[in-house]
């Protein structure tokens, strides 16, 4: 029994290794292509594979597109820090110098369109969005005084609002350090009351 259960789990390890290169691979090639310019025979040339090999692991393009949504926010949800008495709203802000990334932005931005155009991705986005803001709620709300109940989600879009926005303006050459002292002011601005 052993025996079949570590070779499942081999099994399952390189699945997942193959997945991430095609991920990878597609990734690079979005960012340089955009979603509707890389076709799958150059995301499966990126990834050293042959387009029949990735739809092993992928149904589709979409489906490429949909895991990619998904991997770029959990990049970004894994570096939340835990809710703590001590953190500052600095603290907090700081935590979004990942997101601006210039490597990274012009693949929040290309996500985003797509979005507009395709409701599976615009459900992913969705779905992520919530996430976000609940995420927002555990971390930020406790470092700030208390907001009028009335006024919270609205405070909370701005947020949103302004995350979106900095990837737009960095994948546009604007310099992410002055993006980032925006954003703060920006953000202390919103959260004081």
């Amino acid at each position: 029994m052993a025996g079949i259960s570590e070779t499942a789990s081999r099994r399952q390890a390189r699945t997942e290794r193959r997945r991430e290169q095609v991920l990878d691979a597609a990734e690079a090639c979005f960012r340089n292509e955009g979603f509707h310019g890389a076709s799958m025979a150059r995301i499966a040339a990126a990834a050293e594979m042959s387009v029949g090999h990735i739809y092993q692991y992928f149904p589709s393009k979409d489906a490429i597109i949909v895991a990619l949504c998904e991997r770029n926010f959990v990049g970004f949800e894994l570096l939340v820090p835990e809710p703590s008495p001590t953190r500052t709203l600095d603290a907090w802000i700081a935590w979004f110098v990942w997101w601006i990334e210039p490597a990274r932005a012009p693949l929040t931005v290309e996500i985003m369109a797509e979005a507009a155009r395709n409701p599976r991705v615009a459900e992913v986005v969705a779905a992520i969005d919530a996430r976000f803001r609940e995420i927002m709620r555990q971390s930020l709300l406790p470092l700030v005084a208390p907001l009028p109940a009335e006024e919270i989600e609205d405070r909370l879009e701005a947020v949103n609002m302004l995350a979106h926005g900095m990837t737009n303006r960095v994948a546009a050459g604007a310099d992410p350090r002055r993006i980032m002292a925006a954003f703060r002011l920006a953000v202390r601005a919103l959260l004081a009351v």
